[in-house]
C-alpha cells in the first residue's frame, strides 16, 4: 500500500504491530507480513516426512557404504530438468532412490546400486480411444520394475507442458502394457502424459519421456 506521511513523517522503515514499513524508488508503502500457506497439506508432510527419515538413515549406514554411494555420484554425473550439468552428492543420490523405494512401500537399501538405471520406456503411446486418457507401451512387460506416471490437462495446444507442473497419476505394473487408463476427461483439451521406469531393487529410474492426447 502506497503511503504518505507515514508514522508521521517524510519516511519509515521497519515492522510495528505486523506491518512493515519501507520505500521504494522514492515511494513509502506499507505491507503485512503473513505466513506461508499450504506447509501443512498431507502430501507435503508426506513428502518431508520421507525426506527426513531418508537423510537420518544416511548417517547410520557407515563410512564404505557411503565412500560407494560418493563414488556413484562421482561416476554417474546427471543435468537438470532444464539441461544445466548438476553435481550430485552420494548422500543425495541415496536420499532419491531411498525416497523412490519409500513411495512405492519397498524396504531402503543401504548399499549403492549394482547396475545401471532402467532404459526409458520403449514404444510409448498416449491415447483418447473412448473419453478417457490410455497409456501404452512396448517396453518393459516383465521386472523388477514400475512405471511412474505424471499428467496435466487440460491445456492449450500452444502450451509446452514441464513436468514440474503436472500432478502425479500413479504407478503401474510393467504387465499392463497393453493399455492402463491414467486420466477420464472433464473437459476437453490437451492432456499430457510424462513416464519412467523405475527399479524395485535399486530404486534408480529412467529418464521421462513424455506423449500427448486430445480429449473431447
Amino acid at each position: 500500500m502506497k503511503l504518505k506521511m507515514p508514522m508521521f513523517s517524510v519516511e519509515a522503515r521497519g515492522t510495528v504491530g505486523g506491518i512493515t514499513y519501507n520505500t521504494w524508488r522514492g515511494i513509502n508503502y506499507a505491507k503485512t507480513c503473513t505466513s506461508p500457506t499450504g506447509q501443512g497439506t498431507g502430501p507435503r508432510l508426506v513428502a518431508q516426512g520421507l525426506l527426513i527419515a531418508a537423510a537420518k538413515l544416511w548417517a547410520t549406514i557407515g563410512d564404505t557404504n557411503r565412500a560407494a554411494w560418493n563414488q556413484w555420484a562421482t561416476d554417474h554425473p546427471v543435468s537438470s530438468w532444464t539441461g544445466t550439468p548438476e553435481r550430485l552428492t552420494g548422500m543425495n543420490w541415496f536420499v532419491r532412490c531411498n525416497v523412490t523405494l519409500a513411495r512405492l512401500g519397498l524396504a531402503a537399501v543401504l548399499t549403492a546400486p549394482a547396475a545401471a538405471a532402467p532404459d526409458p520406456i520403449v514404444g510409448f503411446a498416449v491415447t483418447n480411444p473412448a473419453d478417457y486418457i490410455q497409456v501404452a507401451w512396448s517396453a518393459p512387460q516383465t521386472g523388477s520394475y514400475k512405471m511412474d506416471w505424471f499428467g496435466v490437462g487440460p491445456i492449450s495446444k500452444g502450451i509446452a507442458p514441464k513436468i514440474q507442473r503436472c500432478s502425479w497419476l500413479g504407478f503401474q505394473n510393467p504387465a499392463d502394457f497393453a493399455g492402463a487408463i491414467l486420466i477420464t476427461p472433464s473437459n476437453p483439451g490437451r492432456y499430457t502424459i510424462f513416464g519412467r521406469v523405475i527399479s524395485t531393487i535399486s530404486g534408480l529410474s529412467s529418464a521421462w519421456i513424455s506423449g500427448f492426447a486430445d480429449g473431447t
